[in-house]
């Protein structure tokens, strides 16, 4: 049975609601007794009410009926003809159990549990674990600043996992039309998070698109050659963000074959992404454990290791590292994007995320540790080759202009540079280009899940093409992508990962939290936990995630929300890629780059400005404020769903 019981519904001529009494031996609280419709009158009312002669199922039918155009409209005119303001909330309210449980409302679930874990499981093993947080080690104190990082992971990362899990879970509902339903002036907030996922999907496959063509290359050739990366998979040649140059045939066919494959996996839905899943998520590991332990073996790799988590202790008194380690969480696991709520919708009402988020967490620090023992130890062969001095580099300023960030670090240094000098090293970089390609199409299924789902909540008619939907978005995306398979599509994807890839997703995470602290409750979300993960949980464990969710969540993300954003202003400033060939055009560049940021922004302005503008004919501000940040009844509809399944059980 839920933890909260709906109050009675407002009288209506000819139908008696009563008060389900508490019994003797029952320790139940007043305002969790159930209410009922006890039966109907059959009796002369006024012309707002029923005919005398009305049946019982047609009585009932044209009572929820008319509450439901009552609750729509926010307000309860009784027959009488006085206005009444809706005083009731949403925790008061209910839906008909006969709506409720109608077999004409499909739901999509998964077919087993363990395919949600797998498939939340593969999306959090990003390629920024790979290519990005091994240099915020190296930069702030080595193994001090993974200290750190894991401090982090397991007092805000979990939670904030946590809590994506419990809001999709809970409502069942899909991005867009979840934090409409959570907090009504948020109503922007569910387009803003799909358009981030359509930017980092149209990321990802160009990552998809460059390891097919580097795979290509790789197992014909059986050679890795000096530009490797720009010449033989790009064909850079001169082309710059002002000349993007011509459109590379190779690798829009590349890119043609993933989007197929990646739509062929996904065709049936839950049915076949969380089986995919469930063998990408070992495979992977399986590659990064294989591609690891033979690096530590080659010569320079243990040396590079030992210098490069060298521990520098004072880096714990520095708030900025914290804030670091902070924002490198959040990119890390992919949070604040909506495919952990998407994919968590879909679960049985009660299904043990709790477990689930300490499986996601414990492996992905295994995950992060891998990575960085990887990349360290190929820095470490090409310390060995006199490629990179690495004795002072996590002091030098000049870090990224000497190793590369993101898709050049992984490209250039560690498979150009060091691979290249390891014996058969062009296999062992076809396994590295395997598992870049796995990650990235794992991250894809989750990007377009959002998508998709979010179109289907608003549209729920086309529920049966959902595969034609998915077909759809991902030609639209193929479409976009083409901008990155031409000459200069690498200057594209620096201006898109520079400005718009990553800060908007601690935005999105902090108007989360914020919005289930004020419009859901910490105490009501402590007791969702319990019920739909069937656990007792302590009161201590209780106690401390109310604090994490009220203070010390909300103040970290902002804070490391203003210092990316700090950071970022700067990078104009050093240009710290200009040694591989990419700067921003001086005149219009950075206006471009700052005008792009802001564009996952736009639906979360407009929407609160539309919401709090749209003000309903005979509703007082005071109440439609109320409104704004108070959930609806489809809020809680998939509890009370819940609650009537168990009911009719009994």
């Amino acid at each position: 049975m839920g933890s909260r019981r709906p109050l009675p519904l407002p009288p209506y001529p000819g139908v008696i609601p009563y008060q389900v009494d508490a019994s003797e031996d029952e320790d139940v609280e007043p305002d969790e007794n159930s209410p009922r419709l006890l039966g109907i009158e059959q009796r002369p009312v006024s012309s707002f009410g029923l005919p005398a002669q009305a049946s019982l199922t047609q009585a009932r039918d044209t009572f929820y009926q008319n509450w439901q155009k009552q609750q729509d409209r926010k307000v309860w005119v009784p027959s009488d003809g006085r206005y009444t303001a809706d005083r009731q909330t949403p925790h008061e309210q209910i839906v008909s159990d006969d709506t409720l449980l109608s077999p004409t409302n499909k739901e999509t679930k998964w077919p087993s549990g363990v395919e949600f874990l797998g498939s939340t499981w593969a999306f959090t093993l990003s390629l920024h674990s790979i290519w990005s947080l091994p240099l915020s080690v190296i930069q702030h104190g080595g193994i001090t600043f993974l200290l750190m990082y894991t401090v982090i992971l397991a007092t805000l990362g979990a939670p904030l996992l946590l809590l994506e899990m419990i809001l999709g879970q809970y409502s069942g509902l899909a991005p867009a039309q979840l934090f409409i339903h959570l907090c009504p002036i948020l109503a922007g907030l569910g387009l803003a998070v799909c358009v981030q996922a359509a930017v980092r999907a149209m990321l990802d496959m160009a990552v998809v698109m460059w390891a097919g063509q580097a795979l290509w290359q790789l197992f014909t050739e059986q050679n890795i050659r000096d530009g490797f990366f720009y010449r033989d998979i790009l064909n850079k040649g001169d082309s710059s963000l002002e000349q993007l140059g011509q459109l590379v045939g190779q690798l829009s066919l590349v890119l043609a074959i993933g989007c197929v494959t990646i739509f062929i996996l996904m065709a049936a839905g839950t049915r076949s992404v969380g089986k995919v899943c469930l063998v990408a998520v070992p495979a992977c590991l399986m590659l990064l454990v294989t591609l690891t332990i033979r690096t530590c073996l080659a010569t320079g790799g243990p040396h590079g290791v030992l210098i490069l988590l060298t521990p520098d202790w004072s880096v714990l008194t520095q708030p900025s590292v914290w804030l670091e380690a902070t924002g490198q969480v959040i990119f890390s696991l992919q949070l604040g994007l909506g495919a952990v709520s998407a994919y968590s919708s879909y679960n049985t009402y009660q299904h043990n995320i709790v477990r689930d988020c300490a499986i996601i967490i414990c492996s992905h620090l295994v995950w992060v540790i891998l990575a960085i023992l990887l990349t360290f130890s190929l820095l470490g062969v090409a310390h060995n080759t006199k490629t990179i001095n690495l004795t002072n580099l996590a002091s030098d300023p000049a870090l990224i202009s000497i190793t590369g960030h993101g898709v050049w670090l992984a490209a250039i240094t560690l498979i150009e540079t060091s691979l290249a000098s390891i014996s058969t090293g062009w296999l062992w970089a076809g396994l590295f280009f395997i598992l870049l390609l796995l990650v990235s199409i794992t991250s894809v299924f989750g990007y377009l899940e959002v998508i998709t789902s979010s179109i289907i909540s608003l549209r729920p008619a086309i529920l049966p093409f959902k595969p034609a939907l998915t077909f759809t978005v991902l030609a639209i995306i193929f479409l976009l992508d083409l901008t990155l398979a031409t000459q200069g599509g690498i200057h594209v994807y620096h201006l898109l990962i520079t400005y718009i890839s990553n800060w908007p997703t601690l935005l999105f995470s902090l108007l989360t939290v914020l919005a289930t602290i004020f419009c859901h409750g910490t105490n009501y979300l402590m007791r969702d936990i319990s019920d739909m993960s069937k656990l007792s949980l302590p009161h201590w464990v209780t106690s401390h995630l109310s604090v994490i969710y009220t203070s010390v969540l909300p103040v970290f993300l902002a804070a490391s929300l203003g210092w990316v954003l700090y950071s970022l202003s700067l990078d104009h400033l050093e240009e710290p890629l200009a040694t591989f060939g990419l700067s921003l055009p001086h005149r219009w560049g950075l206006l471009l780059g700052w005008s792009l940021s802001g564009l996952p922004v736009l639906p979360v302005v407009l929407g609160a400005i539309f919401r709090l503008a749209w003000v309903k004919r005979g509703v007082p501000v005071t109440t439609h404020l109320k409104v704004c940040h108070s959930p609806t009844d489809t809020w809680y509809q998939n509890e009370h769903r819940n609650i009537a399944r168990n009911d009719t059980d009994v």
